[in-house]
């Protein structure tokens, strides 16, 4: 690959973030892996694990697709689904064939915030119980064997302070709020930067689980231009949040080129009553640190006038009113009875664009051979159903009907 890529999966309500670099690192933000739609005959629901394996995740360890990182900005059940089930978990010398069969996905390093698990031990599903129990074996194994700590499959990354017992010799294995890394699952890479903005040390007042989501600056460079292209993500990250982000930041780790509307297009990003509530300054003040052409993304169904809040359409209006209707997207489409697709984007020499599926003359005549033989999928390619309508309108495709 030759590009940077940034690529939002179509999951409804939920996060699944992928981030392809040229330099070959691939990192996941966030899962939300549907059993329903895996397999299924329902070409409306895209099927992201189908899409991962068959399509991106083309580099194999121990003979597992593999992934150098994987993110979980807070343990929600629309962010995690699927992790228990999807991922190899446990000591990798102990991949069996059945996990190889089954094409469990190892994590290279696990990115673990124990201050987004403190306070919900109590609420977690299966996925994220899954999740720390991952995150406490590489943290003991770190411990332990601070050689076998440092292979695929066993590193770990905390992010953020919590005042707990079991990170005591675990210190250059946390990165705080504040700092600037370019080492990712072993390596340090030149051509791009991550800036950690949260979880804070010490919580902030209202005591909202989704105050204490992770919340991170990428900066890309383009060849020798540094920082050309900004993403910021922050899960369901409420106004209050933003808030002391934007008290505690400089301008440059503020800047933005392409931004995940936090909790999938809620008004909680803006403020707490979107009945009553004025949007809150300093949200305002953030989304004013854009750079020309920022687009905006809601990882969430298809945003109307009648839909619960998320998605919500005030919101969304708000977000319009800042950087035009043509740079908002959302994962679930534009129309109520649209397809929803990847939503992908590329880092060039100015900020992000999107990236518009196309297909060669060799490519379309594959495709119209594995649909013909029932062996393709055509939510799992990337491609969207109206396409593939549009082909049978025109009464075949090259020629085959």
């Amino acid at each position: 690959m030759d590009k940077n890529i940034i690529t939002f999966y179509p999951v409804d309500n939920g996060d699944c973030i992928l981030l392809e670099m040229k330099n070959g690192l691939k990192m996941m933000w966030d899962c939300k892996f549907r059993n329903s739609v895996e397999n299924s005959d329902d070409e409306s629901k895209f099927d992201v694990i189908n899409n991962l394996l068959n399509y991106k995740l083309e580099k194999k360890v121990s003979k597992l697709p593999f992934i150098d990182a994987f993110v979980l900005s807070h343990p929600d059940q629309d962010h995690c689904l699927g992790f228990n089930n999807k991922f190899y978990l446990g000591d990798p010398i102990k991949i069996s064939q059945k996990d190889i069969d089954a094409q469990k996905i190892l994590i290279g390093e696990l990115w673990y915030s124990p201050r987004v698990f403190i306070e919900h031990t109590d609420e977690l599903c299966v996925d994220a119980i899954a999740f720390k129990k991952e995150a406490d074996r590489r943290m003991r194994l770190f411990k332990e064997d601070p050689v076998r700590a440092n292979q695929d499959g066993n590193r770990i990354r905390i992010v953020g302070w919590a005042d707990l017992d079991n990170l005591v010799g675990l210190e250059k294995r946390i990165t705080i709020p504040g700092s600037e890394i370019n080492e990712v699952n072993g390596h340090n890479y030149n051509d791009f930067r991550i800036f950690i903005h949260s979880p804070f040390r010490n919580a902030i007042e209202n005591n909202d689980r989704n105050e204490t989501n992770i919340v991170m600056q990428f900066r890309f460079d383009w060849n020798s231009i540094k920082d050309v292209a900004n993403l910021i993500l922050g899960g369901d990250a409420e106004w209050r949040v933003w808030e002391k982000i934007v008290k505690l930041s400089d301008v440059k780790t503020l800047k933005w080129d392409l931004f995940e509307a936090p909790h999938h297009c809620s008004w909680s990003f803006f403020a707490d009553d979107r009945e009553n509530d004025k949007p809150n300054k300093s949200s305002l003040d953030f989304l004013a640190k854009r750079n020309s052409k920022a687009i905006i993304v809601s990882s969430s169904k298809y945003i109307s006038h009648k839909d619960s809040n998320p998605p919500c359409k005030k919101a969304k209006n708000r977000y319009v009113k800042e950087i035009g209707e043509n740079n908002f997207y959302c994962t679930g489409g534009d129309c109520i009875d649209g397809t929803p697709s990847p939503l992908a984007f590329e880092v060039t020499n100015s900020g992000f664009k999107k990236i518009e599926h196309k297909i060669d003359d060799s490519q379309a005549h594959d495709y119209a051979d594995a649909f013909i033989n029932g062996k393709l999928k055509l939510g799992a390619t990337g491609l969207n159903l109206s396409l593939g309508n549009s082909i049978a309108k025109s009464g075949g495709f090259y020629g085959k009907e």
